[in-house]
Formats: C-alpha cells, sequence, structure tokens
C-alpha cells in the first residue's frame, strides 16, 4: 500500500577522505619532516668534535714528561694527555725553527669549556668553539682575557732535555676551571 522508500544520504559533515584526497597534505608534511631531519642531522655533525691529525701519547697516573729537544721536529705538535679519574688534561710540545720549545695546555682561557673539542690541524691548535687558530700565549696575549691563545705551561729545559710536571699540568688546568 502507500509504503514509500526514502533514500537516506550520507552526512557531508562526517565524510571520510580517500588518499587521492589528502595527498598533497601528506607530501607537504612529508618534505617538512625530511627538513627538520636534515637540520638536526647537520647540527650534529657541526657539534662533534673535530679529529685531530696528530697522534695523541697518553702518560702513566704521575708520569712527568722527560724529552730530548733534539728529536722534536721544528714546527711539528706533539699532544700528551694525562687521565685523570674526573676527567682528562692534554696537553702539548712544540720545537720552533729557532728552536724554541713552546709547552701549553691544548686549550684557552677564553673558551675552556670547549677544550674537549679543540684539535691539531695542519700543524696547529684549532680552537673547537671559535674554529680559528690558536698562537701560544704571549705576554700581550696573557693579560687579554678573552683571547683564544693557547695557555703556558711552566717547564725546565736543561740543555737538550725537557721536564715538563705532570702537578704543574694539573694545577694550571685545575686553575682555569674556576
Amino acid at each position: 500500500m502507500g509504503h514509500q522508500h526514502v533514500k537516506i544520504r550520507p552526512s557531508t559533515t562526517s565524510r571520510a577522505y580517500g588518499w587521492r584526497e589528502v595527498w598533497p597534505m601528506w607530501t607537504v608534511a612529508g618534505f617538512l619532516a625530511l627538513v627538520i631531519a636534515a637540520s638536526v642531522i647537520q647540527e650534529y655533525r657541526i657539534s662533534r668534535p673535530q679529529k685531530s691529525d696528530v697522534a695523541v701519547y697518553v702518560l702513566k697516573p704521575g708520569q712527568d714528561l722527560h724529552l730530548d729537544t733534539a728529536t722534536l721536529t721544528p714546527m711539528q705538535l706533539h699532544l700528551f694527555q694525562l687521565n685523570r679519574s674526573r676527567k682528562n688534561v692534554r696537553f702539548m710540545v712544540e720545537r720552533t725553527q729557532g728552536s724554541v720549545i713552546h709547552v701549553s695546555l691544548v686549550s684557552c682561557r677564553a673558551c675552556y669549556r670547549a677544550r674537549d673539542h679543540n684539535y691539531a690541524q695542519k700543524g696547529q691548535m684549532v680552537c673547537g668553539e671559535c674554529n680559528g687558530p690558536m698562537p701560544f700565549e704571549t705576554r700581550l696575549l696573557a693579560t687579554a682575557v678573552n683571547t683564544c691563545a693557547l695557555v703556558e705551561i711552566p717547564h725546565k729545559q736543561v740543555g737538550h732535555n725537557l721536564f715538563v710536571s705532570t702537578h704543574d699540568v694539573i694545577l694550571l688546568s685545575e686553575g682555569l676551571q674556576q
């Protein structure tokens, strides 16, 4: 008798979108995710320490450094490390063309907190914070607080024999921490 069939339409507000309608949104989201990932990777690569092109000689605990300076090649860096329970302290020795011996911490007064990022490259120390070469400290540079100069370590030289006390190295490095 008079039954009418009514067609029910789905509501347009609860429509499910298929991939054909939303692929531009996923493309943009994927592109943004790639940009963010690339910037994070780049930041990590920049912040990690550079590798030195000079070998580091590790001294035994309490071992002082005794060197025959005649065996040192002029203008070549020689890196040494003291292992301590709290931290490692690195220092270096270099003989100039004029046979002057420089002994210094592998750090400067200005960027001491970045000392683990300092590295040797092409015959000179490079600051891991400033990414610039670090000259040896002179009287003029020592008075300037924010210079990136290598901090000189007291040492003794008699003839060709060089003596560096590990006690002096540790005291100087602890003084820079404060």
